[in-house]
């Protein structure tokens, strides 16, 4: 598709640039030395006259990005977790994202800091995010290494838990089971809001916690919000295994920024 404002798509993978967008300028490059050339060359013309809307810009980021949110119903909702995580994250932590609408709620909550490290997936597949959790905590072991997960994606590659057990690694693996595909749902929900998208999309788990133990890794089951601080605390205080915490959370959390108010009721 071409974008209606001018872009410029900037990535070292020349595989990515204009692949799903179509650029007016595609530059296959190191972003952190584009922005060192751009800051070289000074304040644009005109940029005097957009200082006002730039900083109301700015606002409404700052806005967004703090740690707010409302409580769910149905299960935790899932930004108290993330917010609890980011207050353990180490200066030089590895964290990875399966694909799904639980990722909205890293992308918001988690200030990410010089030094850390963010994996997550290009196309949005399922299924990579314990992968990349395994392979990041062999290659640079002693690192902390955190991945976020759905129920979704943990079903789907999450037995390669077997390898980090095998092998030594000590990822921290953070299971949103909010028990549907999320983002199938919410994008059914949009387009199709006379569907009972709710009852399509559900699914059944495992005790994650328990499936976790069998491969010999920590398991800790997060029920309520009581629980959230004391869960996490205990998640970062093991350092010899892995460990996998179980989160029950919200379905009507749609993301960070959607919530389902419609008729249909769980089921």
């Amino acid at each position: 598709p071409q974008p209606q404002l001018p872009l410029v798509h900037v990535w070292p993978d020349a595989n990515e640039v204009g692949r799903v967008w179509r650029p007016d300028l595609g530059m296959p490059c190191d972003p952190y030395e584009v922005l060192k050339a751009l800051l070289s060359r000074g304040a644009p013309a005109g940029a005097a006259k957009r200082k006002g809307w730039v900083y109301r810009l700015h606002a409404i980021h700052l806005k967004l990005l703090q740690k707010t949110w409302e409580p769910t119903t149905d299960g935790i909702n899932f930004a108290a977790i993330v917010c609890e995580v980011d207050k353990h994250l180490a200066p030089d932590a590895v964290v990875t994202s399966d694909a799904g609408n639980f990722g909205s709620f890293i992308h918001r909550y988690i200030g990410f800091k010089p030094g850390q490290e963010f994996l997550s997936s290009v196309v949005g597949a399922m299924g990579s995010g314990m992968p990349m959790a395994v392979a990041a905590t062999l290659r640079r072991p002693g690192k902390q290494v955190v991945a976020f997960v759905g129920d979704g994606g943990a079903l789907m590659m999450g037995n390669e838990l077997a390898t980090a057990c095998q092998y030594g690694g000590c990822p921290i693996l953070i299971i949103s089971d909010n028990n549907m595909y999320g983002t199938i749902g919410m994008h059914s929900y949009v387009r199709y809001p006379e569907r009972k998208f709710l009852e399509a999309t559900r699914l059944t788990n495992p005790d994650f916690a328990a499936w976790g133990r069998s491969f010999g890794a920590e398991g800790i089951t997060i029920r309520e919000d009581s629980e959230v601080a004391d869960g996490i605390a205990r998640a970062f205080a093991v350092k010899t295994k892995p460990v996998v915490v179980h989160c029950l959370t919200s379905a009507l959390q749609m993301s960070a920024w959607r919530r389902y108010e419609g008729g249909e009721t769980l089921p």
